[in-house]
């Protein structure tokens, strides 16, 4: 068993937040409540004695020119904030975005500077270890400030209000507390502002499509293989020496993990075949190249989406050291927003790429003997049956969807809330749409992979594949068996998706350790 995550001592990473959100254990640093004593008094102060705080004693956003006064306004401004955004609409995020979702507020707050109390700190890890995460639709944030609606329902759950998960069973909040043996917690003045002002779901959300896409290459970088190897192709075009000597990080690796699966040399020899050519289609001799960009981009996600994780993200922070109240805008979204649209056109592309290779796989004209459409009926039924043509189909289908989600949804910033939020980045939006992004690639490289185990036995059978294919396609053979006469294949699909997504056709990559190039 792993030691818990100690927010305020470890550095909260991608990976680190995929763990928590799988169930991982967490815990709070003890040491970090100093600070949390310091600021917590500059706001208790304020609200006593003045000059006014933002959000404190005064409205919010365009309404902060309002004030209130004494301590029981600010504690009914502070609710009052989550109960009129409670608002969100659509769809519902899962239990384990949720867990991933209160992390990413846990691992913000725990930086120190937000003025809320150390047992508030205390109440929302307390809800991670007992199971309990909010139930958030997924519509209702602009990026800006941070994603205010959806986070409101993080302060509902912990005031025992609205609807919870707990152990993945979904039910009132309050009912969901007290399964657990947790007391429902009353916000402080600024409390509300200060859970609610961040970037927690849009960070949540593209972290764990970080996982995701990392994940994604190395089954892309099989599949490359499994195709090279179907269609008799050239392994020397994997060969180290071209990628050093145009030594872009991703390239490199990616070809590399080719070679892996091919099981060949770093210089492999030339092909001999003669129906091989000279040189195998983009979709092979070109996916390092298009895949490397992904790698690329994963690596400097990683340093985002990693400071993101553990910056202070709400308006205004306070400084322990000097009292200091700083009003900005840390809430924003933009960078987060960035490796969303960044991320899911990179892997919108790896998809294609699949894509195309699985056309190949299907025509005999570029497959280098494979039958059309992969159709393995007996000879005199041949003509009556036509094997992959439908997954051709959908594989065209899935790839025009994922790629028209590609458009940056930082280019819909819409000016809103009176004109005081008129520039915002639409992080939310970008996540979800990388979310949807590696839905669909995930699927149309399943069903590449699904056709290389149809070609391979169009071959004779997977003696001729190397080992480490070999492996991969046994694995596929579990769930799906050869396709024949013409049959359905959705089941068989839905099964490969589950189990590749299960991780049980490739070793998932450590991202808490993502190497930065």
């Amino acid at each position: 068993m792993s030691n818990p995550f100690r927010f305020g001592a470890d550095r909260l990473t991608p990976g680190h937040l995929a763990n928590i959100a799988a169930g991982g254990a967490t815990e709070i640093d003890p040491q970090v409540a100093a600070p949390f004593a310091a600021t917590r008094g500059v706001v208790e102060r304020r609200v006593a004695e003045g000059p006014p705080i933002y959000g404190v004693t005064t409205g919010f956003g365009a309404s902060c020119i309002h004030t209130v006064e004494g301590e029981a306004l600010a504690q009914t401004l502070s609710r009052n904030l989550f109960q009129y955004h409670g608002c969100g609409l659509g769809a519902v995020y899962s239990p384990e975005e949720g867990r991933a979702i209160l992390a990413a507020r846990v691992a913000q707050l725990a930086a120190g500077w937000s003025g809320i109390r150390f047992s508030t700190l205390e109440a929302l890890v307390a809800l991670l270890e007992a199971d309990v995460s909010p139930v958030i639709p997924e519509l209702g944030s602009v990026g800006a400030s941070g994603d205010l609606t959806p986070l409101s329902y993080v302060v509902a759950t912990l005031s025992g209000e609205r609807e919870a998960y707990y152990r993945g069973g979904r039910m009132p909040s309050e009912r969901a507390l007290a399964s657990a043996g947790l007391a429902r917690w009353s916000v402080a003045a600024k409390e509300s502002l200060s859970l609610m002002n961040g970037t927690s779901v849009m960070t949540a959300l593209a972290s764990l499509g970080f996982v995701r896409a990392d994940a994604f290459c190395e089954a892309h970088a099989a599949t490359t293989a499994w195709v090279s190897a179907v269609i008799l192709g050239r392994a020397d075009h994997f060969d180290e020496r071209l990628f050093l000597a145009k030594p872009h990080p991703g390239s490199v690796r990616y070809a590399a993990d080719v070679r892996r699966y091919l099981a060949v040399a770093a210089r492999p020899a030339a092909a001999v075949d003669e129906r091989s050519g000279v040189q195998d289609p983009y979709s092979v001799r070109c996916a390092p190249h298009v895949v490397g960009v992904l790698r690329d981009a994963l690596a400097s996600s990683h340093d985002v989406l990693t400071i993101e994780l553990n910056g202070a993200g709400d308006n205004p922070l306070i400084c322990s050291e000097t009292g200091d109240v700083l009003h900005g805008g840390n809430f924003y979204g933009g960078h987060v927003g960035y490796v969303c649209d960044t991320l899911k056109m990179a892997v919108a592309s790896a998809a294609e790429v699949c894509e195309r290779q699985l056309v190949l796989l299907t025509h005999p004209s570029r497959s280098r003997g494979l039958p059309e459409n992969l159709v393995l009926a007996p000879e005199g039924e041949r003509w009556a049956n036509h094997g992959f043509k439908a997954v051709e189909i959908l594989a065209s289908a899935l790839t025009a969807e994922a790629l028209k989600m590609t458009m940056p949804a930082a280019s819909f910033s819409r000016s809103t809330e009176g004109h005081n939020q008129d520039k915002v980045p639409m992080g939310a939006l970008a996540a979800r749409e990388l979310r949807r992004v590696l839905d669909l690639s995930e699927t149309i490289l399943v069903l590449t992979l699904l056709a290389c185990a149809q070609a391979t036995d169009a071959r004779g059978g997977p003696e001729f594949l190397p080992p480490p294919l070999r492996e991969l396609y046994t694995r596929i053979r579990a769930h799906s068996p050869t396709v024949g006469e013409d049959r359905p294949l959705d089941g068989d699909i839905s099964a490969l998706v589950n189990a590749y997504r299960a991780g049980e056709f490739f070793s998932r990559p450590m991202s808490s350790d993502y190497p930065s190039f």
